[in-house]
């Protein structure tokens, strides 16, 4: 029998269409997108309270995946063990603001002006429930939930304890999901604070049958040494679930949304299944269908490696010499810890063959366009970073130009010449100084000025070696000895920082 040739055609249409993203609402996502990662299971078990990861790393997805019921049930199905067909899932806090069943970050800094941000998020979790389990509260404003606790803790906790006896009579669980935590407050000091009560909260759940919270949280405020001065605190710490991506789960997205495509899918199934014998099932979700991707893609990266050279080239030039495309494309799409988001990941697959398909090359993915690709992902990336921790331009900037590998002081002369340090505390306070004149009635959602945590630590003597600190513990620069840094492709080639040999930074 001949070998199908490759739906070359029909996979271009898929990987045109591949998203910058997979969640970026509280809406239930799209079943078609949704590959459940077998890494990810512990982040997905409701007896996992905190879940660490780092922007793209799915953290509004799984949210958004768990508080929908048909996303749930098509977990579910994959990870059995988690019994999630038992549980109810709801809001806590998420980037919605007009998310009834919590208060909007507005809401949330005018109530902890007033009360304990414990009681504040005591009253959120108690509304949910008490709405759904046939316990209505006679309030009808955030600021009446909150008296309605405040004035009567025992009443709280009596109700609490009812609801909970009667979901563990009918066998259920209810979990309440809080994602977006940067965004509760206007400044960092208003973020802690909400946190840090928000994390009391949990801990005192954890000893309640039938009520569940998970918190999906940024590395750095689990980092941050404030939000955690509270009794027992290390449970919860040390408790936390990393949300990370290793390189077969990067290229099971990639095989899954192929397969998945309402237009692509069927051939690139067919294909699948006639060259390296892989046949699918369909799960049944509603008026479609689901193809979860066999077990063997998923886990086999010598079958991963396979499948990709039938879409693109094997090697990163003419020869092996330049690095097999499979790990050369996730190895220059990680940061200084090593990991790949799965949103860099797809951006630098899409644009990868775009290009390709615009220079008129006959596969679907061409080395060049690969690294073109890289490119586009480094330009997103570092914009994303700068949401994150806006002082991050003013540190990147005078780097322009600099050759990597290099020594410390290389860096730190740049920065003292360009006043980084300087800068940075200029931004800080006008920062500070926008927030606090913003009038009330303002709808904008002005994202907080977050200064690095090196900075902000008192007796800080050395600012520039402090700021060189803070890049290594975000992952922007690693350390090869005790004199010398790198920077990866991932942030170096958006800020035109060179490199022999490497990926061409953008001009």
């Amino acid at each position: 029998m001949a070998v199908k040739l490759f739906p070359a055609e029909a996979v271009r249409g898929s990987l045109d269409d591949l998203p910058e993203t997979l969640a970026a609402t509280t809406e239930q996502p799209n079943p078609r997108e949704l590959f459940v990662v077998p890494g990810h299971e512990r982040a997905l078990d409701p007896d996992s309270t905190l879940v660490v990861g780092d922007r793209g790393t799915g953290k509004s997805f799984w949210s958004a995946a768990l508080n929908g019921d048909l996303t749930r049930r098509l977990i579910a199905a994959q990870l059995p063990r988690l019994k999630l067909d038992r549980v109810d899932v709801s809001w806590g806090f998420s980037v919605a603001t007009h998310n009834q069943t919590h208060p909007s970050r507005r809401v949330l800094q005018q109530l902890w002006a007033e009360f304990d941000a414990e009681d504040i998020w005591r009253s959120v979790i108690l509304h949910q429930l008490a709405d759904r389990y046939d316990e209505p509260l006679a309030t009808d404003t955030w600021a009446e939930r909150v008296h309605y606790v405040v004035a009567d803790p025992e009443r709280e906790e009596r109700l609490r304890d009812r609801i909970s006896e009667h979901l563990r009579e009918k066998r259920r669980r209810h979990l309440i999901i809080f994602d977006a935590l940067d965004r509760t407050g206007s400044d960092w000091k208003a973020i802690r604070g909400l946190v840090r009560g928000l994390l009391q909260v949990c801990l005192d759940l954890q000893g309640l049958a039938g009520i569940q919270a998970k918190l999906f949280m940024r590395p750095d405020m689990w980092e941050d040494k404030r939000i955690w001065q509270f009794p027992d605190s290390s449970k919860l710490h040390h408790g936390r679930v990393n949300l990370e991506w290793r390189r077969a789960d990067l290229y099971g997205l990639l095989f899954h949304w192929l397969s998945n495509h309402a237009d692509g899918g069927e051939p690139f199934r067919d294909w699948l299944d006639r060259e390296h014998r892989l046949p699918f099932e369909a799960e049944p979700a509603e008026e479609i269908s689901v193809y979860p991707i066999p077990k063997r893609l998923r886990q086999d990266e010598s079958l991963q490696q396979k499948v990709l050279h039938g879409m693109a080239t094997r090697y990163m030039g003419t020869n092996a010499r330049r690095g097999r495309t499979y790990t050369w494309l996730p190895n220059h799409l990680a940061d200084a810890k090593g990991q790949v988001s799965p949103r860099s990941f797809l951006i630098a697959i899409r644009e990868a063959h775009r290009d390709t398909q615009s220079r008129g090359h006959k596969e679907v993915l061409h080395w060049d366009g690969i690294k073109r690709g890289v490119q586009d992902a480094s330009r997103v990336r570092v914009t994303e970073l700068g949401e994150d921790y806006p002082w991050i331009q003013e540190v990147l900037a005078p780097l322009k130009g600099q050759t990597v590998p290099c020594r410390d002081q290389d860096i730190e002369h740049r920065w003292v010449e360009a006043g980084v340090v300087e800068a940075i505390d200029r931004d800080q306070a006008t920062a500070l100084e926008r927030t606090q004149v913003q009038s009330d009635h303002d709808e904008e959602d002005d994202r907080f000025f977050l200064p690095p945590h090196a900075l902000d630590a008192p007796g800080s003597d050395r600012p520039e070696r402090a700021l060189l600190q803070e890049l290594e513990r975000i992952g922007v620069i690693r350390r090869i000895d005790e004199e010398r840094v790198d920077i990866p492709d991932l942030f170096r080639v958006a800020a035109a920082i060179g490199r022999r040999g490497g990926v061409r930074p953008i001009r």
